[in-house]
Formats: structure tokens, sequence, C-alpha cells
């Protein structure tokens, strides 16, 4: 642990009290109970962002805006300077437009944040311990580098557990995504 690290970790909230005794305490249990509750997140957000946010009028806007860059890339290679000016006075709503969607996309995210870091906080760290699952591939920041009895880190390639719901949440968000047609738009329209 470097000089930085130990610092932020003895202010005040900023450390998580894991537990030496958790409720799953072999590793496939908890690396397979962690999995489930990333994945019930991951569902949980998309359905509040689906009764929060109009996907229809997001993709208008995003074929909107799309329209507009590549109108505005053309005539500045043609250098129009009428076209130019005519589609800057076009930007101020487009930029508009696309700060409501944005705004919209943060809403349910903000409305998940505050429930999540309470069970991140109070919840995770009782029931899990400081580590899930163990890794054959060593990925930095995420895993132990060695063994250390301050960290809970028996067996180095323990993956924390914080790293674990990254994993999962990462490996799973795309296919629900997919399957609760919640998926974002692209900018590039594609």
């Amino acid at each position: 642990m470097n000089i930085l690290d130990s610092i932020i970790m003895q202010l005040p909230g900023f450390s998580v009290h894991y537990t030496k005794h958790p409720i799953f305490h072999d590793m496939f249990s908890a690396m397979i109970v962690a999995s489930l509750i990333s994945i019930g997140l991951n569902v949980a957000i998309a359905m509040l962002r689906k009764k929060t946010t109009d996907f229809e009028k997001m993709n208008k806007v995003m074929k909107e805006t799309n329209e507009w860059r590549k109108q505005y890339t053309a005539a500045i290679k043609k250098q129009d300077r009428v076209l130019i000016e005519e589609l800057k006075k076009k930007q101020a709503y487009v930029n508009k437009m696309s700060m409501e969607m944005q705004q919209q996309q943060m809403r349910p995210m903000l409305l998940y944040m505050i429930p999540s870091f309470m069970l991140w906080i109070f919840v995770f760290p009782t029931i899990f311990g400081a580590t899930t699952a163990l890794s054959p591939i060593h990925i930095p920041w995420i895993m132990c580098t060695g063994i250390n009895i301050q960290t809970s880190c028996l067996v180095p390639g323990e993956v924390f557990l914080w790293g674990w719901f990254l994993i999962t949440s990462f490996a799973f968000s795309g296919i629900i995504s997919k399957v609760t047609k919640t998926s974002m738009p692209s900018l590039t329209g594609n």
C-alpha cells in the first residue's frame, strides 16, 4: 500500500469495515452470490432507466444531432460559409436537445446511487468480506498482489469485492440492456 492509500484509508468514512467472518466464507459461493447480486442490480437500473427515459425521443434527438454533425462537417470540408452560418444558428437548438437527453439519462443514475452506496458501505462488506473470487489472470488494482492479512488477502490472486462486482457488471450490462431494450443510442448513428 502506498502512502497516499494509507492516508486516505485513515480518513473517517473512507475506509469500509470488512468483516473477518463473512456469511459466505468460501470463495465459490461468495463469487456466485456476488455475481447474482450484481446482475440483479444491473436489472434494477435497467428497469429504472426504462421507467424514467423516453427512448423514442432520445433516438429522434440522436438522429437529429448526428445529421447536424454530418452536415456541419461536410460544410466545413467544402468551406461553404453560408451553410456553416446556417448550421451554427441551429447549433444552440441541437445542444439544448442533447443536454435534455443527457439529463434524462442521468436521472436514473442519481436515483440509483444513494441506495447503492448504502449497500456498498453497510451491507456488502459484512456479507462478503474484502475478497470474493480468485483469478488466475493478474488484473492490477482489483485484486490482491500478495498475501496481506490487513487487507484480508490470504492467497495471491484474490479479487476484491468491488472488483468482482465491476467485472460482472461489465460482463452482463450489455446483455441486460439488450434484453430489457434499454440500450442507449450511439452518437455514431450505427
